[in-house]
């Protein structure tokens, strides 16, 4: 290989590389967002971004506010087997695996033996789910583009029961 190429492989590999790590601290800080603050992970979206049937920055936000109104648990998201794959430099996908624990708000006055509070008791995970997403650079900014429902791949059994009763919505 002469040097030229070999240069160009490099530069290729950085800039792969850059573009990973955008969309894998996008997937992150999605995630961190939801846990909380649900309705900024609009933020994190293209203007015509996409997730589910909501379409636009607008839409997504309406949705998520409406989750983050009625749900009042403790959310964790841990994101594993991550797979990003660059289509060229301003786009990306992915896909992983999402393991959602939740779990009731606890007492405030509950302490760990180190003084911190307690935010909640923790069962086992409610669901793991496959997630895909799609990006796009928008003027030197990785964005969502298109996120799709999580695929369920296995639910914890109270869950499949509320399934199964009809009274999941």
């Amino acid at each position: 290989m002469t040097k030229t190429k070999t240069k160009k492989a490099l530069i290729m590999s950085t800039s792969q590389f850059e573009v990973h790590q955008q969309c894998e601290r996008l997937i992150y800080k999605f995630l961190k967002v939801l846990e909380g603050e649900q309705g900024k992970v609009a933020d994190l979206f293209a203007e015509d971004g996409r997730f589910s049937k909501f379409i636009g920055r607008e839409q997504i936000r309406e949705h998520f506010d409406g989750i983050e109104k009625v749900d009042h648990n403790i959310n964790v998201n841990l994101c594993s087997n991550l797979l990003i794959d660059v289509i060229d430099d301003d786009h990306a996908t992915a896909t992983h695996y999402c393991t959602h624990y939740v779990a009731d708000p606890e007492p405030e006055d509950l302490k760990d033996p180190s003084g911190n509070q307690v935010p909640g008791e923790l069962d086992t995970a409610r669901t793991i789910t496959r997630w895909s997403w799609e990006f796009k650079r928008v003027v030197g900014e990785w964005l969502i583009l298109k996120m799709n429902d999580p695929e369920p791949m296995l639910f914890r059994k109270d869950v499949i029961d509320e399934l199964r009763s009809g009274k999941h919505s």
